[in-house]
């Protein structure tokens, strides 16, 4: 009977339904029923005066006073009246900020009733072989680079560029001159031990695309990056070591839950979808009138 239960609670749907069911009770309980006998009374609850007593705390780093207290109290009763009357003459509707507020408030509060079930070592273990890149190092780059300045060489930048590519080939390694051979640039010409995050802070993703592939040992190019035409050689690459299991065991289960969370929340709210009839009509075609003695 047990293993038919836990069975049971491992089922999408279920979880789906009490999720539901959870949703449904936490409404009930924060909003109350809005029937004929009540829907004029407010009470403040004692939990709610040492929240906005432990709020006031917070942002004045002392106890309020008793008349600042009630005029806390009065502030959330004043606020609490005018959102129940602002709902009774439906303000709320086809103001898309409060649609997207609270819809934004329920997929957060189904997310965080959808817990998933407890994962198994050999689960962990997979899903990191899957995300390994998540829990390495970046490689790192050591890259010498010749700028051509395009406004300064105009139209031959690209010309002069191939020119000194051939001089630079025919050298072995790095001429200590290095930077008489293109144009003073506000970077440097030597970038060591660099991830590519740091590369493309001084250079822009396009030309890091193309330098990470490049051999080590050679010079390549020309190679266009957003200030203009470079020349560039990889010293040396170093790569990260494959991150070990057993270091990352407590983020790798902290992810992986808040993953499964994120897709149970997904799921509720593909559910919710399903439930609706959903027409889109075409917009109506706007007609423009053509201006007084226009053709």
């Amino acid at each position: 009977m047990i293993d038919k239960l836990k069975k049971l609670l491992r089922e999408p749907l279920v979880h789906f339904l009490l999720a539901s069911a959870g949703i449904y009770g936490l409404y009930l309980g924060v909003a109350g029923s809005f029937d004929e006998g009540d829907e004029r009374t407010i009470t403040v609850s004692a939990a709610e005066v040492s929240a906005l007593r432990e709020q006031w705390m917070r942002v004045w780093q002392r106890e309020p006073t008793e008349e600042e207290l009630a005029e806390i109290i009065q502030g959330n009763v004043r606020t609490q009246v005018l959102y129940r009357e602002a709902i009774a003459m439906g303000l709320e509707q086809g103001d898309t900020v409060v649609e997207r507020r609270l819809a934004q408030r329920l997929e957060k509060l189904a997310k965080s009733l959808m817990g998933p079930d407890e994962p198994s070592e050999e689960e962990l273990r997979a899903w990191f072989k899957e995300n390994e890149d998540k829990f390495r190092e970046p490689d790192r780059y050591s890259i010498v680079q010749v700028y051509f300045d395009p406004d300064r060489r105009d139209a031959a930048t690209l010309d002069d560029a191939r020119v000194a590519f051939e001089k630079l080939k025919s050298i072995d390694g790095i001429p200590a001159d290095i930077a008489s051979y293109g144009d003073r640039l506000m970077s440097r010409n030597y970038y060591v031990d660099q991830t590519e995050l740091d590369l493309r802070k001084s250079f822009g993703s396009g030309f890091v695309e193309q330098v990470v592939e490049l051999e080590p040992g050679l010079w390549h190019g020309p190679i266009l990056s957003g200030y203009g035409t470079h020349l560039v050689y990889v010293t040396e690459v170093t790569r990260a070591p494959v991150p070990d299991y057993t270091e990352f065991a407590e983020q790798v289960r902290e992810s992986w839950t808040a993953e499964k969370v994120e897709e149970l929340g997904e799921q509720f709210v593909e559910n919710l979808v399903a439930k609706y009839e959903i027409t889109i009509k075409e917009p109506e075609e706007v007609l423009t009138v053509p201006a007084s003695g226009s053709p």
